[in-house]
C-alpha cells in the first residue's frame, strides 16, 4: 500500500493560494466539478509552446524528441504517485473517457452481467447501460445513506459477473466507499473492479492493491488542465483497443496489423501534450503539499460547512458530515437560481442542478441541489462566507 507523508503540521494556505489568481477575485467552491490550475502547471505548457513545441514519438529533430521525453515523464510520474508502472497508465481526455475505454475494450457475450451502483455520475452508470442492446445484464445497486454495503454487492455477483464498477467518491455527496474492501469480495469470486476515481484521486489515498482498473481525472484532485486524464490497468493486456490509427502500431501492411504494447496501443493520434506537460507540477504540488494532509483539510473543512449549513432555516443538507463535496437544498428555492444570487451577492461559485447523476439526485424528491465543494486551497473563511451568504438569502437571522 502507498505511504503518504504523515505529518501534524499543515500546509501553508497563504502561499498556497499565490499558486491561483482566481481565488483572490471570488470564493471557489466548486472543486468536484474542476479544480483551478496552479501557476506551475501554466508555466510549463507555455514553455512547451514557446520552447519545443513538437508531436509526441513521431520525428527524430530535438523538439520532438523532447516533447517525447516531457511527456513520458509525466506518465512515470502518475505511476509512481500510484505505485504503479508507466506501462500501466493510458492518458486519456478524462475520467469519462477512461470509463468507456473499458466498456468498449471488453469482449461482451449476450448474457454477461456489469454490477454499478445508485451512487455513479453518468460517466460511471451510462456506459454499462449502453451494453444492455447487447445483451448485458446490468445490476444496479442501492445505497444505504449514501454507502454501498459490500456484503450487497458479494450477493449481486453471478457466475456471469464479468465487472463491478463503483464510484470511490460520489459527486453529490461525497461519501467514501469502502472500494478496498468491496475489491477483495469481487476478486474472491474472479471478478474484476473498475473505481471511478474522479473525486477521490488526489483528494485522499488511493491504493491499486485491490483495483483492476482506475478511471483518473486530471483536472480536480491532481489540479490539472482540463482535458487529461488516464486509466490505470492492472493487467493492461486485459483490454482490447477501441480506437485505432497513428502512432500505436509496430508494422502495417495490407494484410497485417501489429500493435504496439501497452500504453501506446491505446494512445492512437495526437495526444494532448501540453494538457499531459502541464499535469506533471500539478501533481508535484500534490505530492509536495501531501495527500493525507490534503484529506484532511478538506475533511475539516467539509464538517464544518455542513455543521453551519445544517443549522439554517430551510436548509436540507443531503451530504453526512466529514465530506469535502456538500449538497443542499434551500426550501422554496430553484437550485440554479439561488446558485446564482450566491454569485451575484458575494462572488461564491458553487455548483446547481442535477450534477450529471440524475437517478442518485432524484431520489432526494428535489429538483436538483446545490453543491459546494471544497479544494486542497479553500480557507474556513471562505466555508463561512457560503454560510453567511445562504444566510443572508433566506432571511436567516440566527
Amino acid at each position: 500500500m502507498k505511504r503518504y507523508r504523515e505529518s501534524i503540521v499543515m500546509y501553508d494556505l497563504v502561499r498556497l493560494r499565490e499558486e491561483f489568481p482566481v481565488l483572490s477575485r471570488c470564493v471557489y467552491l466548486d472543486s468536484a466539478s474542476t479544480s483551478q490550475t496552479p501557476r506551475r502547471a501554466v508555466e510549463a505548457m507555455c514553455t512547451y509552446f514557446y520552447e519545443y513545441a513538437a508531436n509526441h514519438g513521431r520525428g527524430a529533430h530535438h523538439l520532438a524528441r523532447r516533447t517525447t521525453e516531457e511527456y513520458e515523464k509525466v506518465r512515470a510520474q502518475l505511476a509512481g504517485f500510484l505505485e504503479a508502472s508507466p506501462e500501466q497508465i493510458v492518458f486519456s481526455k478524462n475520467t469519462t473517457e477512461s470509463v468507456n475505454m473499458v466498456a468498449r475494450g471488453f469482449r461482451w457475450k449476450r448474457g454477461d452481467h456489469v454490477i454499478t451502483t445508485m451512487l455513479e455520475h453518468h460517466a460511471n452508470l451510462l456506459p454499462w447501460m449502453m451494453l444492455r442492446d447487447k445483451g448485458v445484464r446490468v445490476t444496479v445497486v442501492p445505497h444505504e445513506n449514501g454507502y454501498i454495503n459490500p456484503v450487497t454487492v458479494a450477493e449481486a455477483i453471478t457466475p456471469r459477473t464479468r465487472l463491478v464498477a463503483i464510484t470511490h467518491m460520489p459527486n453529490v455527496l461525497g461519501t467514501v466507499q469502502p472500494v478496498e474492501e468491496i475489491g477483495k469480495m469481487a476478486h474472491e469470486r474472479g471478478v474484476p473492479i473498475l473505481v471511478d476515481g474522479a473525486q477521490s484521486v488526489g483528494h485522499l489515498p488511493v491504493d491499486v492493491t485491490h483495483i483492476d482498473y482506475l478511471a483518473i481525472p486530471g483536472h480536480k484532485g491532481l489540479l490539472g488542465p482540463q482535458g487529461t486524464g488516464a486509466l490505470y490497468m492492472k493487467d493492461p493486456d486485459s483490454l482490447e483497443c477501441c480506437l485505432y490509427g497513428g502512432g500505436m502500431v509496430e508494422h502495417v501492411s495490407l494484410t497485417e496489423v501489429k500493435l504496439l504494447p501497452p500504453p501506446a496501443k491505446f494512445e492512437p493520434g495526437t495526444p494532448n501534450i501540453p494538457g499531459v506537460i502541464g499535469l506533471g507540477p500539478a501533481i508535484g504540488l500534490v505530492e509536495e503539499l501531501g495527500v493525507d494532509l490534503i484529506h484532511r483539510h478538506e475533511k475539516k473543512l467539509g464538517t464544518r460547512m455542513c455543521r453551519g449549513l445544517s443549522g439554517i432555516a430551510g436548509v436540507s443538507v443531503y451530504s453526512p458530515e466529514g465530506t469535502g463535496v456538500v449538497s443542499f437544498g434551500v426550501e422554496n428555492r430553484e437550485p440554479n437560481g439561488f446558485a446564482r444570487a450566491l454569485d451575484d451577492l458575494d462572488g461564491i461559485c458553487v455548483r446547481s442542478g442535477m450534477h450529471c447523476a440524475e437517478p442518485l439526485t432524484s431520489s432526494f424528491d428535489c429538483r436538483g441541489t446545490i453543491r459546494a465543494s471544497v479544494g486542497c486551497y479553500t480557507t474556513a473563511e471562505e466555508v463561512d462566507r457560503l454560510i453567511a451568504g445562504v444566510q443572508a438569502l433566506t432571511g436567516d437571522r440566527s
